[in-house]
C-alpha cells in the first residue's frame, strides 16, 4: 500500500537544535513529499502559538496534531477537535500551582502560562530552542489540554497522582507533559486521518523521543531518528541517521517515498 501522509515530530526531528533550524536536506524531503501528493502532518507536543517562534514557521503543514494529540487543528489552523484536561484533575493540581513549588505551566487553546521560572525550566526551553513562557494565573473554567511540570520523575509522579484521568509522558529530563488518559499522539492522528479519509498503514512517522514511541507502533511505517532515545528506536521499523545528518531524507530514500 503507498505512503498517502507523513508525520513528524517537531524537536530533534525536524528542529536540530545543534544547528538551531531545519537541516536544508529535510526541507528538501518536505517538498518532494508534498509534489507527490504526500500530506504532511506534524505530531509534536508543541503549540500553535510556539510555532511562529520556530524555524518551521514557513513551512505549509496540511495539518497540526499538537499538544501531544490533545489538539488537532487544520492547515488554516482552525480546530478539527481537542481533549481537554478533565476539570477535577485541574482543580486538583491548582494548589501545587498556586503555592508555586514545582514550576508548572498550563497549556490552554490560545495562552500558555507558567506559575514560576526557575534554572530548570530555563535550561528546559533553552534545549528546545523555545522562549520561556509568561507567568500567569488561571481563570477558572477555561479548558487546559496539557499541564507541563518542571521537576525530576518522583516529583513530576507526585503531581500525577492528584490528576486520576491523565497520565505522563516525557520530552526531556527536565520536564513532563501531563495530558488526559484518552489522549496522545495516536489519538490525534486518528482524528486527523478519519477526516482525510487515510489509513494507518498508508502512513509514515518519524520520532526520536519517548512520547513518539505509540505512534511508532501505530504508524505503516514508524521511523525513529539516529539521536533518538534508545526506547523509540526499539519500537521503530527503522532506525535512520541524526536530524543534521539528513535522516528524514535519507529514511524516505530508503522506503523509496521520495
Amino acid at each position: 500500500m503507498s505512503i498517502k501522509a507523513a508525520f513528524f515530530d517537531v524537536d530533534g526531528t525536524l528542529i536540530s537544535h545543534k544547528l538551531g533550524n531545519v537541516p536544508e536536506d529535510t526541507r528538501t524531503a518536505l517538498r518532494e513529499l508534498k509534489k507527490r501528493g504526500i500530506r504532511i502532518f506534524t505530531s509534536t507536543g508543541r503549540h500553535i502559538l510556539e510555532f511562529d517562534q520556530l524555524p518551521i514557521r514557513d513551512i505549509e503543514f496540511d495539518g497540526y496534531v499538537l499538544l501531544n494529540g490533545q489538539l488537532c487543528l487544520n492547515n488554516r489552523r482552525e480546530v478539527l477537535c481537542g481533549s481537554p484536561i478533565d476539570e477535577h484533575d485541574i482543580k486538583q493540581v491548582l494548589p501545587l500551582f498556586e503555592k508555586k513549588e514545582l514550576p508548572i505551566a498550563f497549556v490552554e487553546k490560545d495562552r500558555i502560562y507558567i506559575n514560576f521560572i526557575n534554572e530548570r525550566v530555563k535550561q528546559a526551553q533553552k534545549a528546545i530552542s523555545s522562549e520561556l513562557p509568561e507567568l500567569g494565573e488561571y481563570h477558572p473554567g477555561k479548558q487546559v489540554y496539557l499541564v507541563n511540570v518542571f521537576s525530576g520523575r518522583e516529583e513530576a509522579y507526585g503531581v500525577l497522582e492528584r490528576m486520576p484521568h491523565c497520565k505522563l509522558t516525557w520530552w526531556t529530563e527536565s520536564g513532563t507533559d501531563i495530558i488526559a488518559k484518552s489522549g496522545g499522539k495516536v489519538m490525534g492522528m486518528r482524528q486527523i486521518l478519519d477526516i482525510y479519509g487515510i489509513q494507518p498503514e498508508e502512513i509514515i512517522a518519524f520520532g526520536d523521543g519517548e512520547n513518539d514511541t505509540e505512534m511508532m507502533e501505530f504508524s505503516g511505517i514508524g521511523v525513529a531518528m539516529g539521536n533518538g532515545e534508545e526506547l523509540v528506536k526499539e519500537q521503530a521499523d527503522y532506525v535512520t541517521d541524526d536530524v543534521d545528518k539528513g535522516g528524514i531524507l535519507h529514511a524516505l530514500q530508503h522506503f523509496g517515498i521520495i
